[in-house]
């Protein structure tokens, strides 16, 4: 679990524990419970709810079953840099990677490349297959493995 993930943990129990204190004036259980109890029974249920919260939230999968996929991009311009195209997809997603395949004695540019991203962004990214980059239509879909 992240630091910010724990931050808002924390605080939704301690939004739950004061709801809790309240909650004895107006529901009249006033001297029913000891104070302390109320804010540990706020603070219990702020760290089941946020738990439950957390665990579905990080098992949701996507199509691929991966965080991060590879996307081939195809027919790039040659005068492409990186910055370019992690540009163009970084309105998809969080973009981790760009790698442009450069080739021969003076490494010149092949014309494709690699994104790795989030498997969310890169499900839209893929939208960007035909796009004009430079006067040439882009060929953009998931990277197959090597093995394949």
């Amino acid at each position: 679990m992240s630091f910010s993930c724990f931050v808002k943990l924390a605080i939704g129990a301690a939004v739950l524990a004061v709801v809790g204190f309240f909650a004895e004036n107006i529901l009249g259980l006033s001297g029913l419970m000891p104070v302390p109890s109320l804010f540990a029974t706020g603070l219990f249920l702020g760290a089941i709810i946020g738990g439950v919260a957390t665990a579905l939230y990080s098992s949701a999968s996507f199509d691929s079953g991966r965080d991060i996929v590879t996307l081939y991009v195809g027919n790039l311009p040659f005068s492409a840099t990186k910055e370019e195209v992690e540009d163009l997809f970084r309105p998809y997603g969080s973009v981790h990677d760009v790698r442009l395949v450069t080739g021969g004695p003076n490494r010149r540019p092949k014309g494709y490349g690699f994104v790795e991203m989030d498997a969310y962004g890169a499900k839209d990214a893929v939208k960007l297959n035909g796009v004009d980059m430079g006067g040439r239509k882009l060929r953009i879909n998931e990277a197959k493995d090597r093995n394949e």
